[in-house]
């Protein structure tokens, strides 16, 4: 019976202890939460598969490092992006991150080693300038639905698993945040794959532009 069993098995599963983590975290400090939920699903048969059809989305770009603003040595400078209108996505992006207190780096796991997993890691920030879709908690559930239905990965299903203790808590959100969901699903069916997109070449482009190439449902 085992041996009949053996070969369904998945090489390797989540981490559930990682798992743990994330959610013992989340709520205090969201960045570290999700390094956690990352770890937990780097070497599972979920993630693998996640991974490979992420690859042929954006096979173009997969294995190219991301570059920097200008030319600059070293990482994105958001200092040089700010200096770029507040219209377009590098000068969006950059704003949005420096008032968060961020760096490019801040959701690249240390363990991470491939060019690609880094480009997934920093394009989580410069995907919420591309769809509209704030850093609050509505704006990153809204963000959430709209990339697990374009990735259909762990982290996302994790942050949409708070949804139903935010409503609880939080009643007079039902409104604002069904519908950031809403847009948030609808935009991830309706727009082209944001991880072939090469938004370190398109900096100086504005949002309109960038969003009618992605074919990004208009925001209202």
């Amino acid at each position: 019976m085992l041996n009949i069993l053996k070969p369904c098995q998945m090489p390797k599963g989540i981490n559930w202890r990682e798992v743990g983590k994330a959610y013992q975290v989340f709520m205090r400090d969201p960045a570290k939460g999700i390094l956690h939920i990352l770890a937990a699903g780097r070497h599972s048969y979920w993630q693998k598969l996640v991974i490979a059809r992420l690859r042929r989305q954006a096979k173009l770009i997969a294995d190219k490092e991301v570059s920097i603003a200008f030319g600059a040595s070293g990482a994105i400078d958001l200092n040089s992006l700010s200096q770029l209108p507040a219209d377009t996505l590098g000068g969006a992006y950059a704003r949005h991150m420096l008032a968060q207190g961020f760096t490019a780096d801040s959701f690249i796991d240390n363990d991470q080693d491939t060019v690609f997993d880094k480009r997934l890691g920093i394009a989580h920030d410069v995907q919420h300038i591309m769809t509209g879709f704030d850093s609050s908690p509505i704006g990153e559930f809204g963000l959430a639905a709209f990339m697990l239905v374009q990735y259909r990965d762990l982290l996302n299903v994790f942050v949409l698993s708070w949804v139903p203790w935010s409503m609880i808590g939080n009643i007079r959100w039902i409104p604002k945040l069904t519908a950031a969901l809403c847009r948030g699903f609808i935009g991830g069916w309706q727009s082209q794959p944001l991880v072939a997109y090469p938004f370190e070449d398109n900096w100086h482009k504005s949002l309109l532009e960038v969003r009618q190439e992605l074919r990004i449902p208009q925001i209202k």
